[in-house]
């Protein structure tokens, strides 16, 4: 089992990558890697209807992107900050909502004083007017 395992450690790398596995290489889906990487590399048949890239020349351009697409950090950046911001201390405002000025009284409608908005669907539906006994 050590022999196996050895083995595959010294297992050479291929020098050809063949077209469906190429983008997986450099981890980017087909769609990605025929319009990002496939214009800017050279491309070579193998047997009859088989393509393939090489390897160098991917890892060429892979680090070319790199180079020039990475975005800097700053090298004091502190990652580690809490996400909402507080630093430990209770920063929280709390709003208060003013006090109603408005006196309740029990037992009134402060709605209208008129005929309900019920009563009024009920006549149109029915075409009789309710008595109010």
């Amino acid at each position: 089992m050590a022999n196996l395992t050895a083995a595959k450690a010294t297992a050479i790398a291929p020098r050809f990558i063949r077209f469906g596995d190429a983008p997986g290489y450099l981890g980017m889906c087909r769609d990605e890697f025929n319009k990002t990487v496939r214009p800017f590399v050279r491309e070579f048949p193998i047997g009859k209807q088989g393509v393939a890239f090489c390897r160098l020349e991917l890892d060429e351009w892979a680090d070319s992107y790199i180079q020039a697409k990475s975005i800097e950090k700053a090298a004091n950046q502190d990652n580690n900050r809490p996400r909402s911001g507080r630093q430990g201390v209770n920063t929280w405002r709390e709003k208060r909502l003013p006090v109603s000025t408005k006196k309740v009284v029990s037992g009134k409608s402060t709605r209208s004083t008129g005929e309900s908005a019920f009563e009024k669907a009920l006549e149109l539906v029915t075409g009789k007017r309710q008595s109010n006994t």
